[in-house]
């Protein structure tokens, strides 16, 4: 789902992470989920300087720990099931799960009743992130809230440019960061029961297949709205 691939943009948005997801619904029942992502050797120790979001059990990795806390999150959820998500080696990780109520599910997860994020209306999917309503992440991913990620996202560098920003990034994280974060990126798919009858932003790759992709600098800057629309 596209909430899975915030978080996880989220989660690892400090350096370099390529998450692919897709949303596939259907006319009855319930719909599904299924992502992966891969993480560099980089971002393990970026986020190990965090020292405070460390582990108590040392055998748990930082990773580990951020991916089971967000597999619980979605089992506590009264409109998911087949919950699964499985680490493939130390930075390559695959997941499943089934939703029926995307509305339910993001009231679930703690973004609120009123939530402008992410809407299914009459057959169209509707997504918009910006500074008007990114608050309404806080909640679901409070690691948005915590001092040391508030650095790198956009409510501490909003106005900030693209290349003040990498600037930034090389000297807190070092030469590696810079080329770490242009290379991150999330690609979303969307499965239609139906053939789509339109689109904004992104693309149709099938009759019944629409695919989004954004840099992640943009959601770390969020100078503009990320938005797409889907109608079958």
């Amino acid at each position: 789902m596209l909430l899975s691939s915030l978080i996880l943009l989220v989660l690892f948005s400090a350096t370099s992470c390529v998450v692919t997801d897709q949303l596939s619904f259907k006319e009855t029942g319930y719909n599904s989920s299924t992502f992966d992502f891969t993480v560099e050797d980089f971002f393990i120790a970026v986020l190990e300087d965090f020292s405070e979001f460390v582990p108590e059990d040392q055998d748990t990795s930082l990773m580990d720990k951020a991916i089971g806390d967000f597999e619980l999150a979605l089992r506590y959820s009264s409109t998911t099931n087949s919950v699964n998500i499985q680490n493939l080696d130390d930075n390559a990780y695959k997941g499943y799960f089934n939703f029926m109520d995307l509305d339910r599910l993001f009231s679930d997860l703690g973004a609120g009743n009123n939530q402008s994020l992410l809407k299914l209306q009459n057959n169209t999917l509707t997504f918009s992130l910006s500074m008007d309503n990114y608050d309404q992440l806080v909640p679901v991913i409070p690691f948005l809230a915590d001092e040391n990620f508030e650095a790198f996202g956009p409510v501490y560098n909003q106005g900030l440019s693209e290349s003040d920003y990498l600037e930034m990034i090389g000297f807190m994280l070092g030469e590696e960061g810079p080329p770490a974060i242009e290379k991150s990126s999330i690609t979303l798919r969307i499965a239609t029961p139906k053939p789509i009858r339109s689109f904004t932003h992104g693309k149709k790759i099938g009759t019944n297949l629409y695919e989004f992709s954004f840099p992640l600098i943009d959601f770390l800057l969020l100078a503009d709205p990320i938005t797409f629309s889907v109608s079958w």
